[in-house]
């Protein structure tokens, strides 16, 4: 199974042009289909990554096909590098308008390590990583008057795992929950300074989380059933919808989370 992009010198609309963008685990998955569709979209691109590697990788690519980009090395788990990556988009764009937050891990691809360090982990990656991105951004971004921040939550953050699926301790749903809520609350506190606020809440994707999932046959067969339109989404179909909360076309939309599920919660 492949994951769909978009190519850079593909045709876009302009719907971002002269914007500066930072996207957040931008070096895959949901992140890496953002930051190149934002490109096509012509905005300027700072991929940040832990992986600087895969970061570069994806920044590279979209130079080469025509876009700005360049890549930052970010530990969302610390202050400093939040600050210095909105600090760096800034310097080099002049500007910051559009925050993607997509780095996240989840609970199963863990080292092996206690439940209580795995925890930890998930909700300071998922959550807390979340909120410090998105408060080191929004001082630019009242600065400017404007800007949007768009999370990545989950449908795990709306409701919980089937019971074939979990023991009610996986802290995956318990990160997504507080990112829907902390999104709502900053798009409160945040919308008389322009600042715009949303999530998108997609089901499983294909991604490198969901990969022990797609690889085990009994497993996606039940999980995909969940689906009514029958499959996995591909990170673009995402990107899309973050696109749009991302542009000047949801000028008035703040606090919401736009669910991208293939039917999953409808049932």
């Amino acid at each position: 199974m492949t994951t769909r992009t978009e190519p850079v010198n593909a045709t876009g609309l302009g719907r971002l042009n002269g914007k500066a963008a930072l996207v957040t685990g931008g070096g895959s998955g949901i992140g890496e289909a953002s930051a190149r569709l934002f490109a096509v979209e012509g905005a300027k691109v700072v991929v940040a990554d832990l992986n600087i590697e895969a970061a570069k990788r994806v920044a590279s690519q979209i130079n080469d096909e025509g876009g700005v980009a360049e890549a930052f090395h970010l530990d969302v788990l610390n202050e400093d590098s939040c600050v210095e990556a909105v600090d760096s988009t800034v310097d080099r764009f002049g500007s910051l308008d559009v925050l993607v937050n997509s780095a996240g891990v989840g609970y199963r691809n863990m080292p092996d390590i206690s439940y209580e360090e795995r925890w930890d982990l998930v909700i300071g990656v998922n959550l807390k990583g979340t909120v410090m991105m998105a408060r080191s951004v929004s001082e630019q971004m009242k600065e400017q008057g404007n800007g949007s921040i768009v999370n990545i939550a989950s449908i795990r953050g709306l409701v919980g795992y089937p019971a074939f699926i979990t023991d009610g301790f996986n802290p995956y749903p318990h990160s997504k929950g507080g990112v829907v809520n902390a999104t709502r609350d900053m798009a409160v506190g945040l919308a008389r300074s322009g600042v715009r606020v949303n999530a998108v809440c997609p089901a499983f994707t294909v991604t490198e989380m969901t990969r022990g999932t797609r690889e085990n046959q009994e497993m996606y067969e039940k999980v995909v059933a969940l689906h009514p339109i029958g499959r996995f989404a591909e990170p673009i179909e995402i990107a899309r919808a973050i696109l749009f909360l991302a542009s000047d076309e949801a000028s008035f939309v703040t606090g919401a989370c736009l669910v991208i599920d293939g039917g999953f919660t409808a049932q």
